[in-house]
C-alpha cells in the first residue's frame, strides 16, 4: 500500500527488491533506487543520480512514477540484464574483490578473467525471427546499457521500449579482449566484425558447455547450459 520503496545499494539489492515488487504484482508501489553500490549499472541507463544526496532530492520532488520494463530469466526477475560467458566470468571474479572500491572490484575481477583467458562453447541463439550458431565467448540479454560499473554493452538499449537488447560475440582470444575492451567502455564495439546485435521480445540460449550466469550483476549460476529469458513491458513503477 506504500507510495514507494527507497532501496539503498547496488545494482543487486535494486534487483532483490524490484523481484519482490514485481512478484507482489499490483504494480502500484514504486521502485525509489539510491545508488551507492559497486557499479550502479541500472540508475545509468534510468538517468538516476550517482550521487545518492542528489538521488534523494529527485526522490522527495517526484510527483509520479514512470514505468519501466522488466525481464525474465528462467522465471527470474531482473531489471537491468543477463549475461553469460565472459561478463559473467568477471562478475565471478569480481566478488572476490568486493572490498575494493567502486568499479576497481570490476577492474581486478576483469584482470582474473583475463589471466585464465575466454571460455569459448559453441552455442546457439533464438530470438524473434531471429537465429544464430556459432563458438562465442559472451551472450548478453539486456534492458539497460551498461554492466560491470563501465562497460557501455548495449548503447541502443532503452527501459521503457518493450524490447531487450541482445549482444554477443564469437569466439575470442586472449589478446582481443584486451584489444577490444576500450570499444566496449565507449560503446563502439558493435561495429567490429565480432560482435552481433538484435532487438528482441524473447531470447533461448543453448550452449554445449556449463557457463556462469550473471543478472543484474550477481551470479545466477555457475554452470549453465539453457537460459529462456522474455521482457514485461512496463512492468515496474520507478521514481527518480
Amino acid at each position: 500500500g506504500h507510495p514507494f520503496v527507497v532501496a539503498l545499494g547496488g545494482d543487486g539489492t535494486l534487483s532483490e527488491v524490484a523481484a519482490g515488487l514485481l512478484e507482489e504484482g499490483s504494480g502500484r508501489t514504486a521502485l525509489a533506487p539510491v545508488p551507492v553500490g559497486t557499479g550502479n549499472d541500472f540508475v545509468k541507463t534510468a538517468g538516476i543520480p550517482r550521487n545518492w544526496r542528489e538521488a534523494c532530492r529527485r526522490i522527495l520532488a517526484a510527483t509520479a512514477p514512470r514505468r519501466v520494463d522488466a525481464g525474465r530469466v528462467n522465471g527470474r526477475w531482473f531489471i537491468n540484464g543477463v549475461g553469460v560467458g565472459l561478463d559473467a566470468a568477471v562478475a565471478v571474479g569480481a566478488d572476490r574483490f568486493k572490498h575494493r572500491a567502486g568499479v576497481l572490484g570490476y577492474l581486478a575481477g576483469f584482470a582474473s578473467t583475463l589471466w585464465r583467458g575466454p571460455v569459448c562453447p559453441e552455442g546457439r541463439l533464438e530470438w524473434d525471427g531471429g537465429e544464430a550458431e556459432g563458438r562465442v565467448s559472451l551472450v548478453t540479454v539486456c534492458n539497460g546499457r551498461y554492466v560491470g560499473g563501465l562497460f557501455h554493452i548495449a548503447p541502443e538499449a532503452r527501459l521503457d521500449d518493450g524490447r531487450l537488447s541482445l549482444v554477443w560475440a564469437d569466439a575470442i582470444t586472449r589478446g582481443q579482449v584486451l584489444r577490444y575492451a576500450p570499444r566496449v567502455i565507449r560503446g563502439t564495439h558493435l561495429a567490429l566484425p565480432i560482435a552481433h546485435s538484435a532487438e528482441a521480445t524473447r531470447v533461448e540460449i543453448r550452449i554445449d558447455a556449463p557457463l556462469p550466469v550473471q543478472a543484474d550483476g550477481e551470479i545466477i549460476a555457475t554452470g549453465a547450459t539453457s537460459l529462456s529469458i522474455g521482457i514485461a513491458p512496463g512492468a515496474l513503477a520507478l521514481i527518480g
